[in-house]
């Protein structure tokens, strides 16, 4: 064998330093990337959960909100009487009525209404229509949640209402809530009272329910400055129409 052909053999026996040099860089490189890449997947794992136990949160808290409306009661005419001019006769039990509240410079509704979907935590409750009330309330470290009350009509009594230590929690961080009510001719209106001659005694057609959540604040960002909204519209399936006489 010549010494030409011994050392072509012998450069194909292994790697020069330039091309191990090249191959360190490329594996570098493209470890770099996938750390980079795991990095960013990792960093954005809490934001995900987070997105998804709002939407989660939301979801069950308009499927509450709905489930009671749909089975809403009401004291249909005949047997319905309004308040006499000089408010001596007792609000209608049944009724349905709302406020807007202020709470840390924004504005929530508060809605009162009768519903077949009463929830009896004592066996000895024989009442199937419960007066529910929704309503925001704010936490010793500020923070809004949206509550339930759940109050059995039989043995109804009206401070009840504001006992609201134990009502359960049905969402937290609560930017908005907020209720618009539709009557029988398309208007809206804020607020609503089914026992109001400015309402015609009727209840309403339709209601859009709009929650906002805020999410928690990231490091270097303010608290509230970024939130999740969900709304609907829900058709109520049973109203009181209006008394204009």
């Amino acid at each position: 064998m010549t010494k030409s052909k011994m050392t072509r053999s012998n450069r194909h026996k292994g790697f020069t330093l330039i091309e191990v040099l090249v191959a360190v860089t490329i594996f570098g490189i493209a470890v770099s990337t996938l750390f980079a890449s795991f990095n960013i997947i990792i960093s954005h794992i809490d934001p995900i959960n987070t997105g998804l136990d709002d939407y989660e949160m939301a979801q069950a808290a308009m499927d509450r909100i709905k489930k009671d409306l749909m089975s809403l009661c009401l004291t249909q005419d005949p047997v319905y009487r309004p308040p006499d001019m000089e408010g001596s006769d007792d609000p209608d039990r049944f009724r349905f009525v709302s406020k807007t509240i202020s709470l840390d410079g924004n504005s929530y509704t508060q809605l009162r209404f009768a519903s077949f979907e009463h929830i009896a935590f004592n066996r000895g409750q024989q009442s199937r229509i419960g007066i529910i009330n929704y309503y925001v309330e704010s936490l010793e470290n500020g923070t809004i949640v949206l509550k339930r009350s759940d109050i059995g009509s039989v043995f109804f009594d009206d401070s009840l209402e504001n006992k609201t230590k134990h009502d359960p929690l049905l969402c937290e961080r609560v930017k908005a809530f907020e209720l618009i009510f539709i009557d029988q001719d398309g208007k809206s209106h804020e607020d609503w009272d089914s026992d109001s001659s400015d309402f015609d005694y009727a209840t309403p057609y339709a209601i859009r329910i709009k929650l906002v959540i805020q999410k928690p604040g990231r490091s270097g960002e303010k608290s509230g400055e970024r939130s999740n909204s969900f709304s609907t519209t829900l058709v109520l399936p049973l109203i009181r129409e209006k008394n204009e006489s």
